[in-house]
């Protein structure tokens, strides 16, 4: 859990010279001008935090205290700035400074939360949460982030609790819906955890990371199966990528489903051809060269059936799905050559699994590295030999270099498994003209 996500969102601004709490005692021009020179360090302060400068930041904050002792939003600031370069201790006695001037300051009591659970202290920083929530029972934030210290202290009852009611006061927070899934998903309650990805996923579609944790409990919610239909999983992501949000909600950076070594997740690629059945996508990425575009369409994915293995190396095997899905992302998102970087880490943790290698080839192709893109097919062959849609695939890519008999087989191959098919049907007719129509120039040489 990374509580810094919302640090900074925390950040107090210091009031104006007239502020009547803060002046210094006594009075006289002179005392005046220290006053209006502790505010001016505190913004300093507030501007170097801005620039990620938290050294020069802690020594304005300094220089402020040392004028004015009684600044809180200064000692709350400082305390941040401390907790931004990991000395949670040291932000901790700067949160309780603040907190003797004005004990019942939510955003400062929030920080200290943050900080202790930072440490580990997680009693301490539930005593924060609780303590806001006294305050204001309503708080969502509060009972959010108190949802995150349970969570984290492997309390997840808790933790589901808080975060349903964080929920049933402000509904539309995908962060927390998203954290009440991986809560779920710890207490094997799958079907509901899907449900809340479902719910932060209806909120905000753009975060990637969401995607992969419905793809990981639609995995766990099937373990106990010797197979998986992996176009369940595959539809858990989404048609098109918007810009992803640079803050991630908590937790979801690192997935909490306890993985399994599974096959990949097919990646959703459009083609130009069209296929006539719905039981799973053709990923057929070229058009043959020299002939009439043929209307696209968006496939359902590939009609993969994938062995479930037992729970061992799980760690290594829940990042290899993972990559598999961020991979997909930056295919549908046309970034090739970053979607081919994250098929190989995929392919690193498993390299048994078909899709990964005909998903890697779909993106080489994309960037006209046909050689490359055919070995890749091979590769996916070699371990599934009896899937159309390899063959169709590296049958797609010969044709593109011109190898048209060796397309043409291929082809061929892919229709004894799959006869119903327009897209193989489409290649083989054009692959005969091709040929047809060389052969008649051989003849008028």
């Amino acid at each position: 859990m990374r509580f810094f996500d919302r640090i900074l969102g925390k950040k107090k601004t210091i009031p104006g010279s007239g502020a009547k709490e803060t002046v210094l005692a006594g009075g006289g021009a002179a005392l005046e001008a220290r006053h209006a020179d502790a505010f001016m360090w505190g913004n300093k302060g507030d501007e170097l935090v801005e620039t990620s400068m938290y050294a020069d930041a802690i020594q304005c904050y300094d220089q402020a205290l040392e004028i004015n002792p009684k600044l809180t939003e200064v000692w709350n600031n400082k305390g941040l700035a401390l907790a931004r370069t990991g000395r949670y201790g040291e932000a901790i006695k700067s949160y309780e400074k603040a907190l003797e001037l004005k004990p019942d300051d939510v955003e400062v009591i929030y920080n200290k939360g943050i900080a202790l659970a930072q440490l580990g202290k997680w009693q301490d920083a539930i005593k924060c949460y609780d303590k806001l929530l006294e305050i204001n029972p309503g708080d969502a934030a509060a009972w959010c982030s108190k949802g995150d210290v349970q969570f984290e202290s492997g309390n997840f009852e808790e933790a589901l609790r808080a975060y349903d009611k964080s929920i049933e006061i402000n509904p539309g927070d995908e962060t927390v819906w998203n954290n009440r899934g991986i809560t779920l998903v710890k207490l094997n309650r799958f079907s509901d955890a899907v449900e809340s990805y479902d719910k932060a996923l209806e909120i905000n579609p753009t975060v990637e990371k969401i995607w992969s944790n419905k793809g990981l409990a639609l995995v766990r919610m099937k373990q106990s199966e010797e197979r998986i239909d992996l176009r369940k999983i595959a539809s858990s992501m989404p048609a098109a990528e918007k810009t992803v949000p640079l803050i991630e909600p908590q937790h979801v950076e690192q997935p909490v489903v306890e993985p399994f070594k599974p096959e990949p997740i097919p990646a959703k690629v459009e083609t130009t051809y069209q296929v006539e059945n719905n039981k799973g996508a053709e990923f057929i990425e070229p058009r043959p060269a020299e002939q009439p575009v043929i209307e696209p369409f968006k496939p359902e994915p590939i009609p993969a059936k994938v062995e479930i293995p037992g729970l061992s190396e799980q760690e290594i095997a829940n990042e290899s799905i993972e990559h598999l899905v961020m991979g997909n992302n930056m295919y549908s998102r046309e970034m090739y050559e970053d979607a081919i970087d994250l098929f190989d880490k995929s392919l690193q943790a498993g390299p048994g699994n078909s899709i990964a290698w005909n998903n890697k080839g779909l993106a080489l192709s994309k960037l006209g590295k046909l050689d490359e893109a055919i070995i890749c097919y091979d590769k996916a062959l070699q371990i599934d030999p009896q899937d159309s849609v390899f063959l169709t695939n590296k049958a797609n890519a010969l044709y593109k270099k011109g190898n048209i008999k060796e397309a043409l087989e291929n082809y061929e191959s892919a229709f004894k498994l799959n006869p119903e098919s327009k897209t193989v049907k489409r290649g083989i007719e054009l692959c005969l003209k091709s040929l047809k129509k060389a052969s008649k120039t051989t003849k008028k040489a």
